[in-house]
């Protein structure tokens, strides 16, 4: 995969479950608050975009969106 111009990550709020499959394959990107809210960071470094497909993938909910990132 290939990264393109800063790279995003979005989380459907209305969709996510919290079930903190995306703080497991993803902890310096997203965690799981006390107050049962999801905290998360939107833009991406080459070094997260790994983990953040890794997050998105595993998501039960398919809450979790990454834009600018292709295949080619």
């Amino acid at each position: 995969m290939k990264l393109r111009k800063r790279p995003r990550l979005s989380v459907n709020n209305e969709r996510c479950e919290l079930f903190g499959t995306c703080q497991w394959e993803a902890p310096g990107l997203f965690e799981l608050e006390r107050n049962g809210r999801l905290r998360y960071r939107s833009r991406l470094t080459e070094e997260d975009w790994e983990p953040a497909v890794a997050a998105a993938r595993s998501c039960p909910m398919q809450a979790i969106q990454i834009k600018g990132i292709s295949d080619e």
